[in-house]
């Protein structure tokens, strides 16, 4: 899957999936803008990058914040000459509660993060990708997204957006070079994980053929695939990642 060449931006990529993500598209040669909230962490996942060989470079973004997204956009273009591919996997940390105990603020967060936040830096890009007749689009859902995640209604009604929009996408952008696909992955090793009990996780794996999470370069395994050359006639995809937890 070489990715020589390509330019990627990833939000949400100072830890977690977002960071596997990265790893794995400059291990496959692209060169890769970690973009996060976090500006300390996003940093950090630029340096790693770095120290292997990779390219890579660090800013810190809210993706709710247009002015700000469209100013990454341009750092790429500026920096490294080009932009091929956005991964979208900026997440805010959800509130695991009953819906009947979830507050206003809390679905703001979800769905204001996990779903504003994708649309606002796909509408960053998109313009320069229709220029240049090609582009790859890959946003990261959830199995939640397409079965429901009992006490995240908020995440799950966010997480199946994504998926709807990016069919939706898919099909206006079919004949353009443009493609637009969506990673579902189901329980990842994370730190988010870490606000989880142990008889919560424990459940979690039980539900898991495999019986086990995956690890975050694992979901970047998948991301590379579409975004190289290999996937040129696969667009308006879901590809589920979740070691057979959704499959039917």
């Amino acid at each position: 899957m070489n990715l020589q060449g390509r330019v990627a931006i990833v939000t949400g990529a100072g830890q977690g999936v977002g960071q596997g993500v990265a790893n794995v598209l400059a291990r496959e040669g692209a060169k890769v803008v970690i973009a996060d909230l976090n500006e300390e962490k996003a940093k950090a996942a630029a340096d790693l990058i770095k120290s292997k060989g990779g390219e890579a470079m660090a800013c810190a973004v809210d993706v709710m914040n247009m002015a700000r997204v469209n100013a990454v956009v341009e750092a790429a273009l500026k920096s490294f000459k080009g932009l091929h591919i956005l991964v979208n996997d900026a997440v805010a940390p959800s509130v695991n509660v009953p819906f009947a105990q979830s507050k206003e603020a809390d679905w703001d967060q979800d769905l204001g993060v996990g779903l504003k936040g994708y649309l606002i830096c796909t509408r960053a890009v998109i313009n320069h990708m229709l220029r240049q007749n090609y582009g790859r689009i890959i946003s990261i859902s959830s199995s939640a997204g397409k079965m429901g995640s009992p006490n995240l209604a908020a995440y799950s009604a966010a997480k199946g957006a994504i998926i709807a929009f990016t069919k939706a996408l898919a099909r206006e952008l079919a004949k353009t070079g443009v493609t637009v696909n969506s990673v579902a992955p189901g329980a990842v090793n994370t730190p988010m994980q870490d606000r989880l009990t142990e008889e919560f996780k424990a459940h979690m794996r039980s539900t898991i053929p495999m019986g086990r999470y995956a690890e975050p370069e694992e979901i970047g395994e998948a991301v590379a695939f579409l975004a190289s050359d290999r996937a040129t006639y696969i667009t308006g995809q879901v590809y589920s990642v979740d070691g057979g937890r959704t499959m039917q």
